[in-house]
């Protein structure tokens, strides 16, 4: 199938790979259909029905190991999962301007069943969290890992 995004003009997308939300993404709730295009740590949620709605995700726990949370049986039925081992977690990352104030969020994960496709955005009831919690300097300790481990 054949997407428009503004950021990477015409995708060719395995239909396959088409993510479903209930619900979409706060503030986009209607926008239920989208995809991943991954580029290494970080990488796009891309619309696959509004060429210019897409969002930086990346998965959380590459920076951070000691992040958890629980996924109680409503969620884990709602996104047609048999345990949390079905689930890929990812991040909504906002880059200003300034890339040093990167922030993402952990406070409302998008939760992903990578078997059948079905996601939802979790709204963690837990003040452990931040909506806007720096990454940039994690960022980059986590790239230079990467890059060592490849040399």
């Amino acid at each position: 199938m054949k997407i428009q995004s503004v950021r990477f003009g015409e995708l060719d997308i395995d239909e396959t790979k088409t993510i479903t939300f209930a619900q979409g993404p706060l503030g986009f709730e209607s926008m239920t259909r989208w995809v991943i295009i991954e580029n290494g740590l970080l990488g796009w949620l891309q619309s696959v029905d509004n060429s210019e709605l897409a969002f930086v995700v990346t998965n959380p726990f590459e920076f951070y190991g000691d992040y958890q949370f629980d996924i109680n049986d409503m969620e884990l039925k709602g996104l047609q999962a048999e345990s949390s081992s079905d689930l890929t977690v990812l991040s909504i990352v906002a880059v200003p301007s300034q890339v040093e104030n990167m922030t993402i969020n952990l406070l409302a994960p998008i939760v992903i069943n990578h078997k059948t496709n079905v996601a939802k955005q979790v709204i963690l009831n837990n003040n452990r969290y931040s909506v806007r919690h720096y990454l940039y300097s994690d960022l980059l300790k986590c790239t230079k890992a990467r890059e060592e481990q490849i040399a």
